[in-house]
């Protein structure tokens, strides 16, 4: 079966994100069977797919046409028309960090860049030029990543144009081959690499090349995830040692090419086997790594890791032999079992976590595959923080992990999980015919290491119906716990400050919670919804019909309105969103904490008639979203339902406005979750800039930004209460739906929820004085610091501009944010190679009059801070003293043509569109308007637009430093 997800998302780059998201998902497990299961026998195949791959007694998805070239070139193509008009082409290569040497750690992803930088056929730097001409943006559609074992390259087609996949067939065809290597171009990127390094280099990064230490030393995986000598290595390797790397796994026959999209199979494959036939394969074999094996007779071992941001975590993990597993009925029933059992077990942990005397701060626990060299059963405790408290997470997870495979589910829990799974494999299947062409093309890509076979969500849910008239809470139980046996434990505690007693404490603390009788699970009580009834249904006061945009628009007689936008967009599924009051607006400033709770947390304060729990058990199998946040200028709720869940979506919203719950287990999970967040916040520069700047540079304000720690922790629920009461009880609610739905039911269910509530205002109140906010008044350079690596800096410059009540300049402001990015990556990254990706944004707000900035962001070394600064200066005077290229302005403006012509087929851009079309009518000419806006704005526009805001007298120069270089 395939490569876990969390370690493909570990493996491939950019890892901030796993960083930043992966607390929870990071492995770990523990259960008392110590028996190690051998791998069973495989079941004889019953024929292939196009590839060669074995197929078992499920069938292929016969719409994929799979074919191999003479060469050894596999290929795939699907036609499939969502976004219409599009098409996704990937290139993949069986390559990564542990094919390379010591000599080449690094090496895999510095080769990736170079496929930027000059081919036989396209020169060095214009590669990316020659894309944003056709409309594709760096990073949004021209990418690459590199992981473990993999190389992928990345082209999203804003057109199905036969020339531009033409376009795209070649600059795949040179990636394969055709690579100049040129070694001034390499000393060039070598900057780029190092500062891509340094920007990862987060504590959730240390903590996961630890803990790959600790679980699997010795294998190849563990010495190739983030090898010590990379830096040294990326500055001192050679050209020919690149090249060596090159030739030995760019090659046909170990590389795979995916296109998906609005395309015609006869023609695409054609195109394919003109553009690579002439690849030749080397006659030697692709090399192969060793990759190691866990040491399944080594636990039961402990190991600490240690970090100031790092927040308390603890890891338990068994292992077993791996053993490869086709797709066959079979694994598909073992799948599916091991998912109820886990999901049990996970909403166990969560019910913990949300009750009023929590513990821990959350868990979660998984069966997978650990690469294809072990069988991994985890579990992942966070704990609140405090002295020892490690020890409760430990405790918590092993009894947790033995009480599942000692005792099993009840049929209760099983039921709710069944709900939720049959509902996931039932809109995967209903959604089948509108997937996307990008997620589409990485998933057939993705079926290559394991020889998965590529199958239909209509056939999954198929196996499921038949599979779910067998499934008893016996079965699950002999699944899980099958599952859930194997090595000794391996246990991974991370913690500020090191572990007392270390190791030893830690196995001590184990085996005493291993020791201890755990009882059989509690029996949940079944209860009802308690909010099907909230009077007589509303009547429609108001009913008009946008024409040219194809928007109904209803106003209840209680002042609710209600927005309709049907489109074909996404199959069998709806957006909507309930857009409620004045948001930040209406909490007064010094409640700014009120805001940033009601964000995070208030879903969880559940409802008057249920907690948050008993919400989800009463709901399970549906697709709901909970709660509300607090944004700029409304309190709202949006999501991704079906018609078969919206009623109750609508339900359940409506009780969060009408009758929220404010109850103490989401103040108590508040109160736990502060200290480690705000350790987090000064852990990066990044985090400095998202927490720290945005209020030095609205002044002060403390809308922006985060609250202090005393305002964080002083925040109630009598002051959440308070603050919120008002805006629940009568400010204006607008309702906008979007998609493939019945449109009288969804009339009747608003009508019998919001329509049927007390009435609303008819206008939103103008917050006058609450909407004064104005840029920082003292613009003399500010230098704040992080706590993270000594080599990290980011420098940032803002300048004031205005808000967006100018639809025009607006547009101007934005591609001139687009030019300046341009500029930037030219002059910052290519140039001074002082950068991996620069940055540059235009904000202009519609909530705040008169407040609005250009930015630029920029990751550097601390002691390249003062020449960036003179980089973005140079640019900005150019800026003003010329109008930029034609060239630079269509390389600009291509991509957001593009975009705002893909948008027109998203539901997501619709949604925004109608979000306040009744509130505030006057915004929704910016959606007709969009293109001709962009289009108007000429050379002259952008340089007196520079010119009147690329002031450098009115610009803030913000830099964030280590914190021992110390703030000036």
């Amino acid at each position: 079966m395939k490569v876990p997800s969390r370690f493909r998302a570990l493996a491939a780059l950019p890892l901030m994100a796993l960083a930043l998201a992966g607390c929870a998902s990071l492995p770990a497990a523990d259960a008392p069977a110590r028996t190690i299961a051998a791998p069973a026998a495989l079941p004889a195949p019953t024929g292939t797919t196009g590839w060669g791959f074995p197929i078992y007694d499920i069938p292929a998805d016969p719409a994929v046409r799979f074919g191999v070239l003479p060469n050894g070139l596999k290929y795939a193509v699907l036609a499939n028309a969502t976004p219409k008009n599009t098409v996704a082409v990937r290139l993949g290569f069986d390559v990564g960090y542990i094919d390379e040497s010591d000599a080449e750690a690094g090496l895999a992803h510095f080769l990736e860049h170079m496929a930027f930088n000059g081919s036989k056929n396209v020169p060095e730097g214009e590669m990316i030029k020659l894309l944003e001409r056709e409309g594709l943006s760096f990073g949004a559609d021209t990418n690459a990543s590199t992981g473990f074992e993999e190389t992928i390259y990345k082209l999203d087609l804003p057109r199905n144009e036969p020339k531009l996949l033409d376009t795209a067939l070649m600059l795949m065809r040179e990636t394969g081959s055709n690579l100049t290597l040129d070694p001034a171009a390499i000393d060039r990127e070598r900057g780029v690499i190092q500062s891509e390094t340094r920007t990862r280099n987060t504590f959730m990064r240390r903590r996961i090349k630890h803990y790959f230490d600790f679980i699997a030393p010795g294998t190849v995986f563990s010495r190739r995830l983030f090898p010590a000598n990379t830096e040294a290595n990326i500055d001192s390797f050679t050209r020919d040692t690149l090249e060596g790397l090159y030739r030995r796994f760019y090659r046909p026959d170990n590389a795979t090419l995916v296109i998906v999209g609005d395309v015609e199979p006869d023609a695409v494959e054609a195109a394919i086997k003109a553009r690579f036939a002439d690849w030749q394969a080397p006659a030697n074999p692709t090399p192969r790594v060793d990759k190691g094996q866990v040491d399944l007779q080594r636990g039961p071992a402990a190991a600490n890791f240690v970090d100031p941001a790092v927040p308390v975590l603890v890891t338990i993990d068994r292992f077993a032999p791996y053993a490869a597993k086709p797709e066959t009925v079979a694994e598909f029933r073992r799948v599916v079992l091991n998912r109820l059992g886990i999901g049990v077990l996970n909403r166990r942990l969560e019910k913990i976590a949300n009750a009023a005397d929590a513990p821990i701060l959350s868990g979660s626990a998984s069966t997978d595959d650990l690469f294809d060299i072990a069988r991994q059963s985890s579990i992942t405790i966070q704990a609140k923080e405090g002295p020892d408290s490690w020890k409760t997470a430990l405790a918590l997870g092993t009894t947790e992990m033995r009480r599942l495979a000692e005792h099993g589910v009840t049929a209760a829990e099983l039921r709710e999980q069944l709900a939720n799974l049959g509902t996931a494999y039932r809109t995967a299947a209903e959604q089948e015919k509108t997937r996307r062409n990008p997620a589409l093309a990485e998933a057939i890509l993705g079926t290559v290491p394991q020889q998965d076979v590529f199958i239909t969500p209509s056939t999954r849910y198929a196996l499921f119906q038949q599979l779910s008239q067998e499934i008893t809470p016996e079965a699950v139980h002999a699944a899980v716990r099958t599952a859930l046996a194997g090595s000794e434990p391996l246990i991974h505690v991370s913690t500020k400050t090191p572990v007392e007693g270390g190791e030893a404490a830690i196995l001590a603390a184990y085996r005493a919670a291993a020791a201890t009788p755990v009882a059989p699970p509690a029996q949940a009580a079944d209860a009802a919804f308690g909010y099907t009834d909230f009077g007589a249904p509303g009547t429609i006061a108001a009913d008009s019909t946008i024409a040219d945009l194809g928007i109904r628009q209803i106003r209840f007689a209680n002042n609710v309105r209600l927005n309709l936008k049907q489109t074909d967009f996404e199959q069998g599924r709806l957006r909507f969103l309930v857009r409620l009051g004045s948001g930040m607006l209406a909490i007064p400033k010094e409640d700014a904490a009120v805001g940033v709770f009601t964000g995070a947390l208030f879903g969880t304060a559940g409802t008057g008639k249920h907690g948050f729990d008993e919400l989800q058990q009463i709901l399970a199998g549906r697709q709901l979203s909970y709660g509300l946040v607090a944004g700029d200028d409304a309190f709202q709720v949006s999501g991704v339902t079906t018609m078969a869940d919206f009623a109750t979506q609508m339900q359940l919203s409506a009780a969060y406005v009408s009758d929220p719950g404010y109850r103490g287990e989401a103040l108590a999970r508040w109160r736990g979750l502060i200290p480690p967040f705000l350790a987090q916040t000064r852990a990066t520069p990044a985090a400095v800039a998202q927490f720290q700047v945005p209020r030095i540079v609205a002044n002060g304000d403390p809308r922006f930004g985060l609250p202090d720690r005393e305002a964080l922790e002083a925040v109630t629920l009598e002051e959440v209460r308070e603050d919120l009461s008002g805006q629940l009880a009568t400010a204006p609610i607008e309702i906008s739906v979007v998609g493939a739905f019945d449109e009288a039911a969804v009339i009747e269910a608003v009508a019998a929820s919001f329509g049927a509530l007390p009435p609303r205002e008819p206008a939103l109140d103008a917050f006058a004085a609450a909407r004064q906010v104005r840029f920082a008044a003292d613009t003399r350079p500010v230098t704040l610091t992080h706590t993270g690596p000594a080599d990290q800096a980011l420098v940032q410059s803002y300048w004031p501009t205005r808000d967006d009540s100018d639809a025009q300049e607006d547009a101007t402001l934005s591609l001139l944010a687009e030019v300046l990015q341009l500029e930037l990556l030219e002059e910052v990254r290519e140039k001074l190679g002082a950068t991996y990706s620069p940055s540059a944004g235009s904000s202009t707000s519609a909530t705040y009059p008169g407040f609005g900035t250009l930015s630029t962001s920029i990751v550097v070394r601390p002691q390249d801070a003062d020449s960036v600064f003179a980089a973005v200066d140079r640019i900005a005077a150019q800026l003003r003293n010329a109008p930029p290229a034609a060239d630079t302005i269509e390389r600009a403006r291509k991509p957001v043509l593009e975009r705002a012509a893909l948008n027109r087929r998203e539901n997501s851009w619709w949604l925004q569109a109608l979000r306040e079309s009744q509130l505030r009518p006057e915004r929704l000419e910016r959606f007709r308007t969009v293109e001709a806006r962009y289009r108007a704005v000429t050379p002259a526009m952008l340089q007196a637009a520079a010119r009147k805001y690329l002031d450098p007298k009115r610009r803030l120069d913000v830099r964030i430093v280590p914190e021992s270089a110390g703030a000036k």
